[in-house]
């Protein structure tokens, strides 16, 4: 997945998907696995409610994944790889839960690597108490989502030696309202140029989250359906 501030569509996971015919093929399931793991865990952690399954059942999800290719069968003509995502971990938990294979399995090989304490504590903090695991997996993989994009956007704000102007602009990302003349201050520019420079900030992070929606999708015309269905996600 192209990471480069100036691609308006990168490479999709579609994209990658096709490249398991090589011999790259344990590395890019890896990775696109690492890259979403955590609305696995959400859903696994909702439909199971058991802490130490849920992360035995989702690193077992990721095992089976890379064991048997799953990734193979994946259809680009469906659209959304969110939409693949939640259907495999749907019948692997439900086939694992009805044959009753759910004993701890320590020791297995670890395909993913998860902080599963600080996973637990970001379910607990973001859980709604009358949400299905698949309403519980659509919000994680928004969040994901978002997040992949703070993230690239922090990197990019670094490597120009402004982490400092990042960490006074990023509580815009999350509602928060600035104080201009506060940020003008440390930054020594005027509050005007403050309130500018909160604009590029914003805009260049709408720009990143599409381009991370957009890698989740196989053709680009399906960019603002699915940046409508995140919004409406938010506004239930």
């Amino acid at each position: 997945m192209s990471d480069s501030p100036g691609s308006s569509f990168p490479t999709t996971n579609w994209s990658e998907i096709r490249r398991l015919e090589s011999p790259e093929f344990s590395s890019v399931v890896a990775a696109l696995c690492q890259r979403y793991w955590y609305p696995i865990y959400v859903f696994v952690r909702r439909r199971c409610g058991d802490l130490h399954q849920a992360e035995d059942l989702t690193q077992a999800f990721f095992t089976q994944v890379v064991a048997k290719q799953t990734f193979r069968a994946a259809d680009p003509g469906k659209g959304r790889f969110r939409s693949f995502l939640l259907t495999s971990v749907r019948n692997f938990v439900a086939n694992d839960l009805a044959s009753a294979r759910t004993q701890r399995r320590g020791g297995m090989q670890r395909i993913v690597s998860i902080d599963f304490v600080t996973a637990d504590q970001l379910y607990r903090r973001n859980r709604s108490s009358d949400a299905c695991p698949e309403d519980e997996f659509d919000r994680a993989w928004a969040m994901t989502l978002m997040e992949r994009a703070i993230e690239r956007l922090r990197d990019e704000y670094r490597a120009n030696d402004q982490s400092q102007r990042f960490e006074l602009l990023s509580p815009s990302l999350r509602s928060v309202a600035l104080d201009y003349d506060a940020i003008a201050a440390e930054m020594e520019i005027d509050p005007a140029a403050a309130r500018k420079a909160a604009s590029r900030f914003r805009q260049r992070y709408g720009q990143l989250l599409r381009e991370e929606i957009s890698a989740t999708l196989s053709e680009s015309g399906d960019l603002e359906d699915e940046i409508a269905w995140m919004m409406r996600l938010f506004s239930r």
